[in-house]
């Protein structure tokens, strides 16, 4: 779980859908607003198309959450992300996904 600061609260969602920058890879795509807040937050959405079991859903956000976690340290202050995970997200591993991750908030940011 991310620490209570880098969560993005739910009254967030709108804000960073609307004004937001939409970047993809194959693996998920991100939505990314800028804030004035001193630290950037994140939140992870994954859909029922992406797997229809829970337990793997929740899996996919454990591995993007931790993901997240280990590259907060290098994200720059000030952003709202939102991670959407994609349809083939299944059976990644988990170095895949911090690389690709870090990539795509690369680009944003």
């Amino acid at each position: 779980m991310f620490p209570k600061n880098n969560r993005l609260p739910r009254t967030a969602f709108r804000h960073v859908f609307r004004t937001g920058i939409r970047i993809q890879n194959p693996d998920f795509s991100c939505v990314a607003a800028k804030t004035k807040e001193p630290v950037s937050r994140f939140a992870v959405v994954v859909s029922t198309k992406v797997s229809k079991l829970a337990v793997d859903r929740n899996r996919i956000k454990r591995l993007l959450r931790e993901a997240v976690r280990h590259l907060l340290q290098t994200i720059l202050p000030g952003y709202d992300c939102i991670i959407i995970a994609q349809k083939n997200f299944s059976e990644k591993k988990e170095f895949m996904i911090e690389k690709n991750l870090k990539a795509l908030l690369e680009k944003i940011m």
